[in-house]
């Protein structure tokens, strides 16, 4: 075991951590790259019967590449008997399935695949709740069903999830030639995660952090312009962290416009992690962009993914958590009310019905 990369330790060590116990359960997931690529081992190395991994092309690699890196790894950890890389929609593969995952290649759990699943199925959301998109999961087909759909609490122990994400912004400074320490950060971000762990993040590593929001934490969106005007001339970087409020916050219909921000700092920095309406508008801005493909409102452009495999691992890992109570239950014959309620008070689940937190 000794020779183990790095990745297969971390998917033991998952598997420890979140308590996972996936024996005689089925897993329909993902397999993917770069730091995806561990993500069916953890199903496998915590004991599931199977792991049917849907892979496809992507713009990061291929097919074929996939399954032989997924391959090469799961040889690694003595696994590849229980993985079976396959194609997205296969019935007999989704109907035997105790766990589906909503993991990208898996995606989107429309009507079709909702109606090739049994009864006792469960869907665990590698997210938080609120983040749902209606075009990735359809809860009214899994409703029809009888299928359980709980998300997962990103804060709740042995998960904290929440961290990752002001370091996410502390690189976003870093690609942008920033120091942090002394550099001075409009935040835009609202919420306890996309807000305030990412100012405390970043105040901590030095820098001045001027922090707006759609809420009543930092200052308000609509005093942006005023503030602008005064002391624009002194911001480094604009960290754009927006995942909740729809309204667009620079650009055309924002409430700063490209040449507001080019009049005051031509030099300024503008990082975005989540929550851009107009990506080509600004990348055609000239004002200086990271990342150099800006996802539109409602992604993230970059995120914990891009910090390594541990995050993912670790989110991947809570959510099989939750997949794993929510089987259990519904297998020994609870229904959907007791069996939320079952894997609420034994896992890392977050209901639907739960505020938003992000």
């Amino acid at each position: 075991m000794s020779s183990l990369s790095r990745g297969a330790r971390l998917v033991q060590d998952c598997v420890t951590r979140f308590g996972l116990d996936l024996t005689d359960l089925t897993v329909y997931t993902e397999a993917a790259s770069g730091p995806y690529l561990y993500t069916p081992l953890v199903a496998a190395a915590a004991g599931a019967e199977e792991v049917i991994a849907v892979t496809a092309d992507s713009i990061y690699a291929t097919a074929a590449d996939v399954a032989g890196a997924t391959s090469a790894a799961a040889a690694e950890l003595d696994l590849a008997t229980r993985i079976h890389i396959t194609e997205r929609g296969r019935p007999d593969e989704v109907g035997r399935s105790d766990i589906v995952t909503n993991t990208g290649f898996v995606r989107p759990i429309d009507a079709a695949l909702v109606s090739m699943m049994k009864r006792t199925a469960v869907v665990p959301l590698m997210w938080e709740t609120w983040e749902l998109r209606a075009s990735e999961v359809d809860l009214a087909s899994c409703r029809r069903h009888g299928i359980l759909v709980l998300g997962t609490d990103e804060g709740r122990a042995p998960l904290d999830f929440h961290p990752y994400l002001g370091l996410v912004a502390l690189k976003v400074l870093f690609e942008l030639s920033l120091e942090a320490y002394r550099t001075r950060v409009l935040l835009l971000g609202t919420g306890e995660v996309f807000g305030a762990s990412i100012a405390a993040s970043l105040t901590r590593a030095g820098a001045t952090v001027d922090w707006y929001s759609a809420d009543s934490r930092g200052g308000r969106y609509d005093d942006l312009a005023p503030y602008w005007d005064e002391h624009g001339h002194e911001v480094d970087a604009l960290i754009l962290a927006e995942h909740r409020s729809p309204r667009p916050l620079i650009g055309p219909g924002g409430y700063l416009s490209y040449e507001s921000l080019r009049a005051r700092r031509p030099d300024l920095g503008v990082g975005v992690i989540a929550g851009h309406h107009d990506p080509d508008g600004l990348l055609g801005s000239g004002l200086r962009t990271f990342p150099g493909r800006i996802r539109p409102f409602g992604y993230m452009s970059y995120q914990p993914s891009d910090l390594g495999p541990r995050p993912v691992l670790e989110l991947y890992a809570a959510g099989l958590r939750v997949g794993q109570e929510m089987a259990r239950a519904r297998l020994r014959g609870l229904g959907l009310d007791d069996a939320r309620d079952y894997a609420l008070a034994r896992s890392p689940a977050m209901g639907f019905h739960v505020r938003e937190v992000g």
